[in-house]
């Protein structure tokens, strides 16, 4: 017997501009060529750092959904800021990733004041936030590599509807941040 598995996931996110995608795009190939590694790959146009999972469920998300989780997202008051992935290492469940100490600063802060006005006040706050990015799955083992690094200004967050196993990123709203002062 097959177990059901949920087909809507609803996330925050942080995604990159054009210029770092392609940058991106270039170090995965060289990791692929040069180191070895193998396995699926993430769409180009699905990278991005999630900054608060939402949830998943059996249907797409109702428009009340998304509402309040707009509204109580708009309350996150951050200025843009710079992220910056300075290393390539692989994370549990064969998630080859990009990471960074200092230059995801931003990220965990930006996390931390989601978490804060999703959750209501007692409700436990699940597992830390690590920020990574997804490049692809694989089997691989890689020790975690130094990069160059990748930065690029975080100056929104996106609430992403993802289609499981569909391949299917439906962006459903994005929250500015104001410009860093």
């Amino acid at each position: 017997m097959t177990a059901v598995r949920p087909t809507d996931r609803l996330f925050f996110a942080v995604i990159p501009d054009e210029e770092t995608i392609k940058t991106i795009a270039v170090l995965r190939r060289k990791f692929r060529e040069e180191g070895g590694i193998s396995g699926k790959e993430v769409r180009l146009e699905h990278l991005h750092v999630t900054l608060w999972h939402v949830g998943d469920d059996f249907f797409p998300p109702p428009p009340e959904l998304i509402a309040a989780l707009v509204r109580r997202a708009g309350y996150v008051e951050m200025p843009s800021f710079q992220i910056s992935f300075t290393r390539a290492e692989r994370l549990g469940g064969g998630a080859f990733v990009l990471c960074g100490d200092e230059g995801v600063a931003g990220l965990e802060m930006l996390s931390t004041r989601l978490r804060d006005v999703l959750i209501p006040p007692g409700v436990k706050k699940r597992r830390p936030f690590v920020p990574h990015m997804t490049l692809l799955r694989s089997e691989t083992m890689l020790p975690p590599q130094e990069i160059e690094p990748i930065t690029w200004t975080a100056r929104e967050i996106v609430l992403v509807h993802s289609l499981l196993g569909r391949t299917t990123h439906r962006h459903l709203a994005r929250l500015s941040l104001s410009p860093a002062r």
